[in-house]
């Protein structure tokens, strides 16, 4: 998933990060050795908007389907493969031209 600009507007630290998901720092640091989120400056170790919608969807899919981390990441990865897959139909179809042919003219 590529950042937009509306989610790198936030800035950070690990704490606050934290405080706005609601999970314990011991998880979050987990996403964090599993590569699902990174330091999105990481000479301050701090983190965007982007990175605490990731956190916010792994909480869900943590939820709603009891997945572990890595499971997590797994699935976090296929659903942005899925996304890009469907960016791409979208494009094709728009570029493709759609010829319609009546049946009744063919007879």
């Amino acid at each position: 998933m590529k950042h937009s600009p509306e989610f790198t507007d936030i800035i950070m630290s690990l704490d606050e990060l934290v405080s706005a998901c609601g999970q314990e720092r011991q998880w979050i640091i987990e996403l964090i050795e599993e590569n699902i989120i990174e330091y999105d400056v990481p000479e301050r170790e701090q983190f965007t908007g982007y990175q605490l919608t990731i956190v916010r969807r792994a909480t869900r899919l943590s939820r709603d389907f009891e997945a572990s981390v890595p499971a997590i990441g797994l699935i976090l990865e296929l659903l942005d493969e899925v996304e890009q897959l469907r960016q791409l139909k979208r494009q094709i179809d728009s570029q493709t031209p759609v010829i319609e042919v009546e049946i009744e003219n063919l007879k």
